[in-house]
């Protein structure tokens, strides 16, 4: 088993103390003893100035040395531009954790690619999240659908991970599961995985052309937004 866990220092603390805290309440709550890694949560932004305030670059550093940390890295939405300046400030991080999926690739709001090749400028190993974007690339457009299921090799979330998982550098896919079923089909391909080929490849570009044409917005459904909205809109679900 590998535990991780993570520090949002910019989420409702008012003091270094209370970020943390954070820490200990993990600690406390699964009696492990340590973390094999912890992350700075989603740097990038407004966000970072509080893991500045409050030390935490020398605290993960700290707590690694006594042990209670065995890698130390963070979580990053932002630009590449920035996410350069966070890596060349602290080469002491061991890992990216980016949204990497083939919608985003070349998204200009999110920068996937120029993100991920940021990272490995830097050497830095990376930790895929949203490969699927938040079940995005499951329910697909019927033409976008059509289109991978005349590969007849797997599934919409196959291809997806996949896409994902076949860079050079990529340590770990997060794969959000919510049945047995997907469970199943995450592991039939990722036993013994292999890369898309390009034909596969090929499927996926006009997938990727395909969301350009209908101006999708680049939601993931991870629902931050609706916490913070006074009038409580379920702004995925509109989207």
């Amino acid at each position: 088993m590998t535990l991780f866990t993570k520090n949002a220092a910019w989420i409702n603390c008012k003091t270094r103390d209370e970020a943390l805290a954070q820490f200990k309440t993990s600690l406390e709550r699964t009696k492990a003893g340590y973390f094999d890694f912890y992350l700075l949560h989603n740097l990038g932004e407004h966000r970072t100035k509080y893991f500045d305030k409050y030390g935490l670059w020398d605290w993960i550093r700290e707590q690694k040395e006594a042990g209670l940390i065995r890698h130390a890295g963070f979580s990053f939405h932002s630009t590449p531009e920035e996410l350069d300046a966070l890596l060349t400030s602290h080469p002491e991080m061991e890992f990216v954790q980016l949204q990497i999926n083939y919608a985003d690739w070349e998204n200009p709001a999110i920068q996937s690619r120029a993100c991920y090749e940021v990272a490995r400028k830097h050497g830095k190993p990376v930790i895929i999240m949203e490969p699927v974007k938040g079940g995005n690339l499951v329910k697909l457009p019927d033409d976008a659908r059509a289109v991978l299921d005349a590969l007849h090799g797997g599934s919409p979330a196959s291809y997806a991970i996949r896409f994902a998982a076949g860079f050079p550098g990529m340590l770990m896919v997060l794969s959000g599961m919510s049945t047995p079923e997907q469970v199943q089909d995450n592991i039939s391909f990722m036993k013994d995985f292999k890369p898309l080929d390009e034909t596969e490849l090929a499927a996926i570009a006009k997938v990727q052309e395909i969301f350009r044409s209908k101006n999708l917005i680049p939601c993931t459904g991870c629902r931050y937004c609706t916490d913070g909205c006074p009038k409580h809109i379920a702004i995925p679900d509109l989207f």
